[in-house]
């Protein structure tokens, strides 16, 4: 899940391809929202995100069918994501992807998941990069093995900055994984980017 610093930017990015009235209030709307939530008043939080979401905003739509999903109101969140999903709007096609997997609101649907998942991570969602890549490594989700592809969303990840990516990345060449050869150097390299050392294991 997003950090209520990332849920506040993209409402404001979002907010400003509505009609300009609009975005005021939306942006009203999400701010009021998170001041709820942050005072642990969940059912004043879901009213205004749901005034948002209602006005077609797509953070407060992910927003919303998060607190429903954490209540377990499956289906009414998945109704949700789908309507950020339907937006492209990525953190909703990954959510939506999770429902799909895991089979809550909708029947399971790896195939379905896969998809949502791919949309996602061309967009660069972090969490979408790193559930394919462990997906190809493992042959999770129905999917056939396949360490090339593996590789190459782990790089992604690690281009975008995402420390598991790169931390994974770095192992597989420290041990020789994923098809790859066995290069200290490069794994050193990429430790070195996320202010880690070879050999040092990471505390739990």
């Amino acid at each position: 899940m997003h950090t209520r610093t990332k849920i506040v930017a993209a409402a404001v990015l979002w907010a400003l391809a509505a009609t300009p009235l609009l975005a005021d209030e939306i942006a009203d709307f999400m701010e009021k929202g998170e001041t709820a939530f942050n005072r642990a008043d969940i059912v004043d939080a879901l009213s205004w995100y749901r005034k948002a979401a209602e006005a077609g905003h797509a953070p407060a739509q992910v927003r919303l069918a998060q607190l429903l999903d954490y209540s377990e109101q499956n289906e009414a969140a998945v109704g949700w994501y789908r309507k950020a999903a339907d937006q492209g709007y990525a953190p909703a096609l990954y959510e939506l992807g999770t429902m799909y997997a895991a089979g809550e609101g909708v029947p399971e649907d790896d195939a379905k998941a896969v998809e949502l998942f791919s949309q996602a991570a061309d967009q660069g969602h972090l969490q979408a990069l790193r559930i394919l890549a462990a997906a190809y490594e493992q042959g999770g989700l129905k999917l056939d093995i396949d360490h090339a592809r593996a590789v190459a969303l782990l790089e992604r990840g690690t281009e975008l900055g995402d420390v598991a990516s790169t931390r994974r990345l770095a192992n597989a060449y420290s041990k020789g994984e994923l098809n790859l050869a066995a290069d200290p150097a490069r794994a050193q390299e990429l430790l070195a980017r996320i202010g880690e050392k070879p050999g040092k294991e990471r505390k739990k």
